[in-house]
């Protein structure tokens, strides 16, 4: 029996995707002031990673659980 490794609704390529995407806008962060456009675009992102990821800690909905509106 081979060991699998369960990544949620993405697999491991889409986590890898996702995690280069989080630190790349931790990285736009460091590098523009807070004034910038693509500092405050950076920080939304990083919000709605860190607002998933702690809820998933607390046992919340994952974004394969929630209810979307339209075609995103």
């Amino acid at each position: 029996m081979t060991a699998r490794v369960i990544h949620g609704p993405f697999g491991p390529k889409q986590m890898m995707q996702l995690r280069e995407i989080y630190e790349r806008a931790r990285a736009v962060t460091a590098q523009y002031p807070e004034s910038h456009v693509a500092n405050k675009a950076a920080k939304k992102l990083i919000d709605a990673f860190e607002t998933v990821t702690s809820s998933d800690a607390r046992g919340g909905r994952c974004l394969s659980e929630t209810d979307p509106q339209g075609n995103a």
